[in-house]
């Protein structure tokens, strides 16, 4: 058996193109198989919700302690302030259960509903704030307004 240069290198090439082959197919199925992984990932249910919901979900997720502990911690509320704003905040939250519950109202309505209330407490809010105060819940509201918006465009 005498083995010329050229076969000895014709062989070893066609050895390393089907090894390069077998590793092209390799790479192609771990991409193909995490390309379906994540699929299935981003087709679950997601966790932000569309913009009628949101409002629905605003109004269930914090009760009027929460909110008035969030406040409380973010604003450096005084006891009297606590004391003042709790049955404000009460009567926020009742009166967005009720526009929830009303079955007469559209989505539409009851999130044009819901925002109105929310203007209509802020400014009682304020009345209850001290001028540094004040100017920080004005920078909360703006912050919280672009997060829900930045949630809006993303869907």
């Amino acid at each position: 058996m005498f083995f010329t240069v050229r076969s000895v290198y014709d062989h070893f090439a066609k050895e390393a193109e089907m090894s390069h082959f077998r590793w092209s197919i390799l790479a192609n199925q771990v991409v193909l198989v995490a390309g379906l992984l994540f699929g299935q990932a981003s087709q679950s249910p997601q966790t932000s919700m569309p913009q009628t919901q949101g409002a629905k979900a605003h109004w269930q997720a914090e009760s009027p302690e929460q909110h008035l502990q969030m406040l409380s911690e973010k604003l450096n509320l005084t006891d009297e302030q606590k004391t003042t704003l709790k049955p404000i905040l009460e009567d926020q939250a009742q009166q967005m259960k009720a526009i929830h519950a009303d079955t007469s109202l559209s989505e539409e309505q009851k999130r044009d509903k819901m925002k109105a209330i929310h203007e209509t407490f802020h400014d009682k809010i304020n009345t209850v704030l001290t001028p540094e105060q004040q100017v920080k819940f004005k920078q909360m509201k703006h912050e919280h307004k672009g997060m829900t918006e930045g949630k809006m465009d993303h869907e």
